[in-house]
């Protein structure tokens, strides 16, 4: 898990992970089968999202939830690694591509489309484009600038994006959802 959220999953090897796991490449192999299987399980194991869908939670509580995946504490620790971190390294790779829109179909898109009473869930994958992009620009570019802007703020603006994307539009073009 470490290994795919530190690095793409193009640049990570069998050989790397049975170097961090401590045993042979032949094991790691035997074991799950495939790099991509290994990738997939890493992504079950770290996704506990069935919780953001946990006691049919309204649209707005599955937001505050899904941001909380937004923000990695510390990559070095198992504890602190969030699926979309592991996505996000790997997105651009062809080989994780399948995997990567399969999981973010059923384990966020379904759910918060659901959330919003959505039958289609185009609402939920807009959303979760501006996620993965504020992701990707706080964690791998990390400009200095962004970083500086306290993390509760970064929530609060992230939380106001994903609701406003996942409401309709009233007729003057504003959006029904604004924050507190």
């Amino acid at each position: 898990m470490l290994l795919f959220a530190r690095m793409p999953y193009s640049d990570t090897s069998l050989r790397d992970i049975a170097a961090a796991a401590g045993v042979d490449v032949a094991y790691v192999h035997r074991a799950f089968g495939s790099k991509a299987e290994i990738f997939r399980q890493a992504l079950l194991a770290l996704a506990p999202l069935d919780d953001i869908a946990a006691g049919d939670p309204d649209g707005a509580t599955m937001i505050n939830r899904i941001c909380d995946l937004a923000f990695l504490r510390d990559p070095r620790k198992v504890e602190d690694v969030r699926p979309l971190h592991l996505l996000t390294q790997s997105s651009l790779c062809s080989e994780a591509r399948a995997i990567i829109a399969q999981f973010f179909g059923t384990s966020l898109a379904l759910p918060l489309s659901r959330a919003f009473g959505h039958a289609d869930p185009g609402r939920a994958h807009f959303a979760l484009s501006l996620l993965s992009g504020f992701v990707t620009h706080r964690a791998i570019f990390g400009p200095a600038d962004l970083l500086a802007i306290p993390e509760a703020d970064q929530r609060q603006m992230l939380q106001t994006a994903l609701m406003n994307a996942m409401l309709p539009g009233c007729s003057d073009g504003v959006f029904g959802w604004r924050p507190i």
